[in-house]
């Protein structure tokens, strides 16, 4: 089962976002709800309570000048209306800007600019996908698609023989999101994921057996580098629109920042860190952690894989530097910084 975050200190600024939560849910929900809401708002102010006061008034429950009461609703049913407009066409544009954002991640790169090497470490694959631009010249194509020359032979990594957070780092992003999707199915649930592309925020969708609705949504990022409140709030406007009250974030390197944990709280996100996750997979059984081990460590499970393909990302060398590049290339133009 799937457990929410434990109850915290309300800070200030918590206090603060609880004011104004109306508000900011109503930004997060989806553009309509906001036009339904402010219809039945205005309705309700504009026509039903001033029918109301009017009976009551004629039927001698109320004085008779409770009558003036109906005006300052039917002007209050206006501002409440212009106002329900306002936030509704700040919550299109919003969810325009998102989307756009999330697309603009897996194809960032600026246009004349190669790649560049990255520092030592595995990539955060998922936040440093890029997109090769359309080349100008037969030198850039070529560039591009040059693998690197032969190398001298290595030997074989050690084979992974217990689950620890140094066994976690080597797998590539994509290992990484399938041991999530494999961990949760040996738990009991139904899981269902996305194709290869832009995930919308959600890489897994869990569901109890036998029942249609989703219980809890998945976000896995497999960087090298702790992930900040951003990601976090992203999940849970996910959760606000899908309607699903729970949600777990997986996260290799961890979490920054108070407010990360702030807002997984109010949108009822579990945190798990690299940590987190090794010790949640010790605790199961002896036989389910070795499914677990060979799912997870078989083939080559440190080669990125491509995040619009599906395929292995096949090592290049370009004149800034070595990167990874989709196999599929020219047609596929997805590559990621390679450490030299």
């Amino acid at each position: 089962m799937v457990r929410g975050m434990g109850a915290q200190p309300r800070t200030q600024a918590q206090r603060q976002w609880d004011r104004h939560s109306v508000i900011a849910t109503l930004f997060e929900a989806p553009w309509w709800m906001t036009v339904l809401l402010g219809i039945a708002c205005y309705v309700t102010l504009y026509v039903v309570m001033p029918g109301m006061i009017g009976f009551l008034v004629h039927s001698h429950a109320l004085p008779p000048a409770a009558s003036g009461l109906a005006g300052v609703l039917r002007l209050l049913a206006s501002v409440v209306a212009a106002l329900a407009a306002i936030v509704a066409w700040m919550s299109h544009r919003h969810a325009g800007e998102r989307r756009q954002q999330e697309a603009q991640q897996r194809r960032r790169v600026a246009p004349g600019r190669r790649p560049v090497a990255s520092p030592p470490g595995p990539p955060p694959y998922a936040d440093t996908i890029r997109t090769v631009p359309q080349a100008s010249t037969r030198i850039a194509v070529a560039d591009a698609a040059a693998p690197l020359p032969p190398a001298m032979p290595q030997a074989a990594p050690a084979p992974i023989r217990e689950w620890s957070l140094d066994a976690l780092k080597q797998l590539e992003w994509k290992r990484f999101e399938l041991l999530c999707v494999t961990y949760y199915e040996a738990m009991g649930f139904k899981v269902k994921t996305v194709p290869n592309g832009p995930d919308g925020g959600v890489d897994a969708t869990l569901y109890k057996r036998g029942q249609r609705a989703p219980l809890a949504v998945v976000q896995c990022k497999a960087w090298n580098r702790p992930v900040k409140v951003e990601q976090v709030r992203a999940l849970g406007g996910v959760m606000l629109e899908r309607q699903v009250r729970r949600g777990v974030f997986w996260s290799l390197s961890g979490y920054v920042g108070q407010p990360v944990r702030e807002s997984a709280g109010r949108a009822g996100i579990q945190l798990l860190d690299g940590e987190a996750i090794v010790a949640r997979i010790r605790a199961l059984p002896a036989e389910t952690q070795a499914m677990l081990m060979e799912s997870a460590f078989a083939g080559d499970f440190s080669t990125p894989s491509c995040a619009a393909c599906g395929v292995k990302l096949v090592a290049r060398q370009g004149k800034a530097g070595p990167f990874w590049g989709c196999m599929n290339f020219p047609r596929c133009r997805v590559i990621l910084p390679r450490a030299a």
